[in-house]
């Protein structure tokens, strides 16, 4: 069986989004919390709530991708805890979700997630 089935057209799509030359494989555990979508932050001081962890593929100057459980919204705001090589610096960093990929090899709930540093 062929593991993308009918997917293969959302993965081969054009998001729009410019392609980065700048981009280094990283795999690495980070926490994440949800904020509100960047258009609403001014009108929206709530948070939704969602905790939860992920596992970063790549990186570069103007942002990541990350592979998760869930699918947020685009333009939604995560705060990344990103791990440092000395145990007590601390680096939350706020990235917007620019685009959202379902992973579809058998199973659900696994997300890939391109994200933009906003901070």
């Amino acid at each position: 069986m062929f593991p993308l089935h009918n997917k293969w057209t959302d993965w081969s799509e054009v998001t729009g989004e410019q392609q980065r030359g700048d981009r280094f494989p990283l795999m690495r555990l980070v926490r994440y919390e949800s904020s509100a979508p960047l258009d609403q932050l001014d009108q929206e001081a709530v948070s939704h709530g969602e905790e939860g962890a992920g596992l970063t593929v790549n990186v570069g100057n103007g942002g990541l991708c990350l592979l998760i459980e869930h699918a947020p919204q685009v333009h939604e705001v995560l705060r990344l805890h990103m791990p440092m090589p000395v145990p007590w610096a601390r680096t939350p960093t706020l990235v917007e979700v620019r685009w959202v990929r379902h992973l579809p090899f058998g199973w659900d709930g696994l997300y890939a997630v391109g994200m933009k540093f906003v901070l």
